[in-house]
């Protein structure tokens, strides 16, 4: 936990992320892994109500910030896939700021 704590820090990522990035460690693959941090890191900011505004309907798609994607790539590094950001209605781009407002549970 100590390691993903540091990562955080060094990327000026919000500690709330560690756990998170503890959780989704238990995977065998760096595939799964990663698939598994963001999808609890989109689940904690969709119950914090982050993009769910009137217009971008039930689901929004979060676009990390680059900080954060760097992050996981150097937690897991093995096989990262680099596909590009999706531009749709339902996009949502989050920003640093959007992480440092979510409180941890």
């Amino acid at each position: 936990m100590d390691t993903y704590t540091t990562h955080c820090q060094t990327f000026g990522i919000p500690l709330w992320v560690a756990p998170l990035l503890h959780a989704a460690s238990r995977h065998r693959s760096d595939h799964a892994r990663r698939k598994k941090a963001y999808r609890l890191i989109h689940r904690t900011l969709y119950h914090k109500g982050v993009g769910c505004q009137k217009g971008v309907g039930p689901y929004p798609t979060y676009v990390y910030p680059t900080e954060l994607k760097q992050l996981l790539r150097t937690v897991f590094p093995e096989d990262v896939c680099d596909f590009p950001d999706p531009c749709h209605r339902q996009m949502v781009k989050v920003t640093m700021e959007d992480l440092e407002v979510v409180k941890p549970s």
